[in-house]
């Protein structure tokens, strides 16, 4: 029987806010094939890009991007830049390609800061895209 029902999952994807986000994030968090060990932590790509673009924002809003990348293993970065390839999200992976090459550059890092903080809306609309494109991934890592 699966932890969350389809009608409750629905109810979150039609939401599409911040809060929903993280209510979904930690939904796959409490997934049995959640492996913290491995880059895309055994997500399906989808899911796993969705919610690691999640905490860079919300890193970068609480407290500065460069906390992100000075935090998270450089697998781990490599696999969101291949998945939003595979996504054809070309803004995100050029943002956050920049960040990965220029975190240490207080500038370049403020820089990002602000592009995320102006773009806030645009990356909650594009996670609920990938999302709403991908529930069967969704369903399962809720289930």
């Amino acid at each position: 029987m699966p932890r969350y029902s389809a009608h409750y999952l629905a109810q979150l994807l039609r939401q599409r806010d911040y809060s929903a986000l993280v209510d979904l994030q930690g939904i796959a968090l409490g997934w049995e094939g959640f492996d913290k060990e491995i880059p895309a932590f055994g997500w399906p790509a989808p899911i796993f890009v969705v919610f690691e673009l999640l905490t860079w924002l919300a890193q970068a809003d609480r407290s500065g991007v460069w906390t992100y990348y000075e935090a998270t293993p450089v697998g781990r970065l490599d696999c969101v830049l291949a998945t939003l390839d595979r996504l054809k999200a070309v803004e995100l992976h050029r943002q956050y390609a920049y960040g990965k090459q220029y975190w240490q550059d207080d500038k370049a890092s403020e820089k990002l800061d602000l592009w995320i903080s102006e773009n806030e809306q645009t990356i909650i609309d594009w996670a609920f895209a990938v999302l709403r494109e991908h529930t069967s991934e969704l369903a399962l890592v809720s289930g």
